[in-house]
């Protein structure tokens, strides 16, 4: 039988905009067949930290309890200013500390964030990140960290901002967020240098293929 590359991604826009020259076979691919598994970021931070796949997107945050087993690619991060994730709430701008508060993952890099803007203890409640927002929607009094691209419609959805934790990141250090990261294995059957050409081909069509990109990305959101 012959042996496949797993590559785990999230189906957010970021990733599949990077990924879309791969997955729809407009970039040229010499190594064994690509399989794609798509899942929210906590789920890939766990299939990285049991060695599942050989290619993982994961958060920043789970690097440093996946080293010693993953490389990472210098393609294919990221890593901005103004995009990182925001301590919202059903209710008034502050931080209710008899209420739990929600996060998408315990090895996101959102829980990183958000401890070291409290750098307190908070009871918190780990929420896969699309039925976060859908609580945070529904339930007065909610309070939650928010990724992906509800952070730009939050207040059409009624949400109030406590604080960016990204600017407040910024703010203290000086230096971009860290948010996500593709990683590679080591024992990989393909070595890493490979995997990041390919990755650095696959944006480079999804730079010059605005059209094909797009409806490629708005497909995807549908999953």
């Amino acid at each position: 039988m012959e042996s496949t590359l797993s590559v785990a991604i999230s189906p957010c826009p970021n990733d599949v905009y990077i990924f879309a020259g791969l997955i729809l076979g407009e970039v040229r691919w010499d190594g064994p067949p690509l399989v794609f598994l798509y899942e929210d970021i906590e789920s890939l931070n766990g299939l990285a930290r049991a060695g599942e796949c050989e290619v993982v997107k994961i958060s920043y945050a789970t690097y440093p309890l996946v080293a010693d087993a993953y490389e990472l690619l210098p393609s294919g991060g990221a890593l901005g200013r103004g995009v990182g994730p925001l301590l919202l709430r059903n209710g008034a701008a502050e931080i209710d500390a008899a209420e739990e508060l929600l996060v998408p993952g315990e090895f996101t890099t959102a829980n990183f964030l958000l401890d070291f803007y409290l750098r307190r203890p908070i009871r918190k409640r780990y929420v896969p990140f699309d039925a976060l927002y859908a609580e945070l929607c529904n339930r007065s009094g909610a309070q939650g960290v928010v990724i992906h691209e509800k952070r730009f419609t939050y207040q059409r959805d009624g949400l109030t901002l406590i604080q960016d934790l990204g600017e407040h990141w910024e703010a203290e250090t000086g230096h971009p967020i860290p948010l996500g990261a593709i990683v590679h294995r080591k024992d990989g059957a393909v070595a890493g240098d490979v995997v990041d050409e390919a990755v650095r081909r696959s944006l480079a069509w999804a730079d010059a293929n605005p059209e094909g990109r797009l409806r490629f990305v708005g497909n995807m959101r549908r999953i």
